[in-house]
This record gives structure tokens, sequence and C-alpha cells, in this order.
């Protein structure tokens, strides 16, 4: 998940993991060289976990215009694992015939996240498609989806779209369908589990982009606790939670959810009011004893200066983390648990790219989705900026660290297509549910 950038201390990104190889190397810090790192990943290859099963049944079935399966809940069926959805392409909204060039001498308007694509990787796509790339930032999920409906721009794709905004963008018919064709890297590189999801069967709409896990981030060197030993690992929450020290992550998903995961509740996309408000109280409580708890995003920052102990985080700004810390050698003073590796409830999700119905660079908008679905490029992605993996298979857990891009006491911070069978996804809620966790959320913040 991305990060807000209202929240971050660096107008610019400090130092890039770039940056930080060749100050290793200055160091005389032994480091892998491109090809071993390469070689690492080409050995990682997941096995076979089974495809997102067909669309079928579901509140959502039948007579809806805008798909087939899924749960009710809304005017477009609410998908589901266990209740997939299958768009229906609408006759205004086709998609672009096969075998077209790309635009040539084309601006490519791009939407994403703050630090959601490296530099490098466009740069490179602009010089080999001959075009230039015009990115547009927001700083979460509302701000972009605001940006797309308020027609500031023709844009032609969304880097980060959450999975619970597929839906609800391709009912209002701002997503263009995806021609497959275009796009060979999907079949040949990403997770077999990512090639039909169940929000979006077939991949019409939708291409993976980034994957996390949900989980607990903090100081070892300040803090003597161990999640994993612990029979309930949440509980170091409301166990031993250093006083003004801790902090959540800044949405009323994730932190609303994390009591309910506290619970032993393994599907946390609840409408029932009497279980969110019971998780605003748990958190409260924890809110109390600290004297004030913390919502964020920054756990990147946070954590390596010592101004967090304790953070709940994703696991991509955990990776990051490396990254800002005063000294490399201090890497071992960070530590992460996923939940879900000791099968308890965790949350594990990815986010999507888009191709939006306004662009007018179409060809040119496949082209660079399929750009970022190459090995290389995605590689360079993560290791360069964003710090989060793409569901590919060449960036198993165990290439990632066997190169040195990932430090072995780090590698949960690796998200394996086995995971998402073990872990929980956080959706998109029917509009009556959702406004009850936006106001619980609120009155966290408030305090009250």
């Amino acid at each position: 998940m991305a990060r807000h950038i209202d929240d971050d201390p660096f107008t610019v990104r400090g130092l890039s993991r770039r940056e930080l190889l060749r100050r290793a190397g200055a160091a005389g810090i032994a480091m892998p060289t491109l090809a071993a790192i390469l070689a690492a990943c080409g050995s990682g290859a997941q096995t076979n976990v089974g495809s997102s099963p067909s669309a079928s049944g579901g509140g959502g079935s039948g007579s809806n215009k805008f798909g087939t399966g899924g749960i009710a809940g809304a005017p477009y069926p609410l998908a589901r694992p266990d209740a997939p959805v299958t768009w229906k392409i609408q006759a205004d909204n086709q998609p672009i015939a096969s075998g077209m060039p790309p635009e040539t001498g084309a601006t490519l308007q791009v939407l994403r996240w703050p630090y959601y694509l490296d530099d490098g990787v466009v740069k490179a796509f602009e010089k080999q498609y001959k075009c230039k790339v015009q990115i547009t930032e927001g700083t979460d999920m509302d701000k972009l989806l605001q940006k797309m409906q308020a027609g500031q721009a023709p844009f032609d794709m969304l880097f980060g779209m959450n999975v619970w905004a597929v839906g609800r963008s391709i009912a209002a018919g701002q997503l263009r369908p995806i021609n497959l064709d275009y796009v060979p890297n999907l079949k040949a590189n990403v997770w077999d589990s990512f090639q039909s999801p169940f929000y979006d069967v077939g991949s019409q709409f939708s291409l993976p982009y980034s994957v996390w896990s949900t989980g607990i981030f903090w100081r070892n060197d300040k803090l003597s606790i161990d999640p994993a030993s612990m029979t309930n690992p949440y509980d170091v929450f409301w166990d031993s939670a250093p006083k003004g020290k801790t902090a959540l992550l800044a949405n009323a998903q994730d932190v609303l959810a994390m009591p309910m995961f506290h619970d032993g509740l393994k599907d946390v996309n609840v409408t029932d009011p009497s279980l969110i408000t019971k998780a605003k109280d748990d958190v409260t409580t924890i809110a109390t004893a600290v004297g004030g708890l913390r919502y964020d995003h920054v756990d990147y920052t946070d954590v390596p200066s010592g101004k967090t102990w304790l953070h709940q985080s994703w696991s991509g700004n955990v990776s990051d983390a490396v990254v800002f810390l005063p000294n490399l050698s201090q890497a071992d003073n960070l530590s992460y648990y996923w939940p879900g590796s000791g099968d308890h409830p965790a949350n594990v999700d990815n986010d999507t790219i888009v191709l939006l119905a306004t662009g007018k660079a179409p060809v040119l908008a496949h082209a660079f989705a399929n750009w970022l679905l190459d090995n290389d490029n995605s590689l360079a992605n993560f290791t360069n900026t964003t710090g989060y993996q793409m569901p590919l298979k060449a960036m198993s857990p165990d290439a990632m660290v066997s190169s040195g891009i990932v430090p072995d006491h780090l590698s949960s911070v690796i998200v394996a297509e086995s995971d998402f069978t073990k872990g929980s996804r956080e959706l998109e809620l029917p509009p009556d549910a959702d406004a009850l966790w936006q106001q619980a959320f609120s009155e966290l913040q408030a305090g009250v």
C-alpha cells in the first residue's frame, strides 16, 4: 500500500536503494551484481496454487448489467474470494483492437501514489517508445479517484488502484477494458493466482501491481518482544505497546481490522455495527494505555529514526525502512512479523494497474503496463524506489534474500504466492457499512 506524501518529512526521496547500494560499495560492503540478482530471481518461481474459481452465484449474480457473481450490497456486484465477479464489457466501452502500433510522439498521462514508479524505469520506457510520461500524484486512493472524476486531464492509466475501488470504477465507466494481446507479460511472468483474480475474472479491467502483508514492525533494540512466540501476536499492541512510541496505520480498514484479527475473525469485511464499535473501543484501549496513538504512514522513516518503536505496518514500508536508517549496520535493529505466517488471522492484499477510459494513448498505455510486468523492470522498480514487490514468479522470498536485496532477518517482508491462501483480504464494503467504518475511524482520530 502506498503512503501519504503529506505525512512524509521529505519532499525529495532521501536515499534510493540504488544510492544505498552505491554507498555500501564505497564503504567496502560486498553487494551482489545485477547479473547475480537477476539469476537469483530467475530461480525463484512459485508453484501453481490454482487459478481463481469461475464466477457463480452470490447476491450480485444474474441480471446486474455490470457483472455476474459477487455479493449484493451495491448497485454492482461486490467481489469476494468465494464469490468472484466477471465484469460485463459495455457496448459503449469496448477494448481497443489488436495489432495497432503504439502512438508516436505521445504524452502518456499517468496517475500514481507518491514514490510508486521508479524514474529510471519510466525514462527507459520513454526512450524505448519515443514518448513522454507525464506523472500526476494523489496522496491517497480517494484523492486519486477525485482526480479521475474531475476530468483534470485525459489520464491514460493509474498505478496503485486498490482492489476495493475497482468495482465502483468499472460501474462508473471510468476504466478501459484491457486487450491482453498487448500484455503478454501477464501470462509469462505473473503468479498463476493473479492471471484471473476473483475481483476481475479474466483480467478484463485490471492488472496486478504491488502485493503486501500487514503486520507488526518494531525496534528490537528498544522492545523485548517476540510476536511469533506469543499465543496471540496482536497482544503486543495491548500488553507491550510503549508509551508515546506506538502508531497504527492511517486508514479505517487497517486500524479497525487489527482488533478484529486479534479476536480471531478471518473475514474482517464486516457490516455488523456491534463488531465495528467493539473494534473502535479496543483501539481506544490501546490509545489510553500509551497516552495517545499516532495514525500515520511514515513508519518507514519513524521506526528507523526511533520516533516510533512499535507500528502496525505494510511489508513494503518495512522493506523501505532499511534505506532510511542512519547507518546500514543498524538494519538488524528492525524486525517485522506477519501473523499470517503463524496461522493467525492477518491481512494480505494487492493493488492494481488500470487503464482509464479518458486516455488518448491506449496502445501506449497497454505497452507501459506490460513494461512494468517485465521481470527486470519490476525488480528495478522495487529496488530503486518503491520497496513494494509485484506478484511475479521471479520475486520469491528466497530469491530476494539470496540476491542480497532484502536482509535475511527481514525476509518476511517478501510476500509468497501461497500467503494469499493464508491471509485475508480487506475489500470493498457496502456503502452503509463503509460509512460506519469511516465514522468509527474519525472518532478514533479525534480521540472520541
